[in-house]
């Protein structure tokens, strides 16, 4: 089975001013203002959609930040350009911090509004089937007024454990938006934008590490790939920013990863850069550009 993962796309549309009396005044102003809107651009976000295509996988997991700033037309938009995608592979979606921006969209949660027969539903997390190969969604996203930090409910660190426990898989993708651990392998942080009990959920999944087979996330715009310190050691794979404008000599451009699964193991992770006109195997083989 080959797997293709994408990761923070955000899909821009520029609010309207009713929109901004929330957090979205300091988010629209970073992107409108201060000139962030450039970093990541529809051109790049649309040759993606093509050039996943054209991989014809069996299956498609995208770890979040489907938005910018979760307004109802970037979700329009969002699941206008994306939605031929999802659809042409089972399709595995979870919420990143920038879907769940404001109170007002983490107690809606319009990303289940828009892309529901992807997301699922019910308590997280969520297990999703294709075939034999399992996919567990973790969701740690929450609406913060400033920093954007995430957590896990102890209640489902609970159900986490159960799940896993009882899970009869040849292989299993554990998946949540922010990063457990950096690219030296140390926990991840700062305290303002990481997930404030990773040191649980790490617990939780060194018990049943055996059952994992990857650990996928986005969340950091530059890819890495790196493990969990447990035993045995668990792949934590991040392809970087899906959606991310051609600026190399900034050291950014769009990433996404094709992961092959042959009998129950990881056997073949393949990552595809943006070179300015399409996404092309990288260079050196996976993470060789270090980002």
């Amino acid at each position: 089975m080959r797997v293709a993962h994408v990761t923070d796309i955000h899909v821009q549309v520029r609010p309207r001013l009713a929109e901004c009396f929330n957090k979205r005044f300091l988010g629209a102003g970073n992107l409108y203002i201060a000139g962030r809107e450039g970093h990541f651009t529809r051109e790049v976000q649309t040759r993606l959609v093509e050039d996943v295509l054209a991989q014809k996988v069996d299956a498609i997991a995208c770890t979040g930040d489907v938005t910018a700033l979760a307004t109802e037309r970037e979700f329009e938009v969002a699941r206008s350009l994306l939605g031929p995608l999802f659809e042409s592979a089972p399709t595995v979606l979870i919420p990143g911090n920038h879907d769940v921006y404001t109170g007002a969209t983490e107690r809606d949660r319009p990303l289940e509004s828009w892309f529901g027969e992807w997301t699922g539903e019910g308590a997280w997390p969520r297990l999703h089937r294709v075939g034999e190969v399992a996919f567990v969604c973790v969701d740690v996203c929450r609406a913060m007024a400033i920093v954007s930090s995430g957590s896990a409910s102890a209640d489902q660190l609970e159900r986490l454990d159960a799940m896993l426990q009882g899970l009869d898989a040849t292989f299993t993708f554990l998946m949540l938006h922010y990063p457990l651990r950096d690219r030296r392998g140390e926990p991840y942080g700062p305290w303002t934008r990481n997930i404030e009990n990773a040191e649980a959920i790490e617990a939780v999944l060194a018990r049943h590490a055996a059952q994992i087979g990857a650990i996928l996330h986005g969340h950091e715009h530059h890819g890495f790939r790196t493990e969990l310190p447990s035993e045995p050691p668990v792949p934590i794979l991040n392809p970087g920013a899906s959606g991310y404008a051609n600026l190399p000599d900034k050291g950014r451009r769009a990433h996404f990863c094709v992961y092959t699964v042959t009998d129950g193991r990881l056997s073949d992770v393949e990552r595809f850069a943006y070179d300015g006109e399409r996404f092309v195997p990288e260079p050196g083989g996976p993470w060789a550009s270090g980002g």
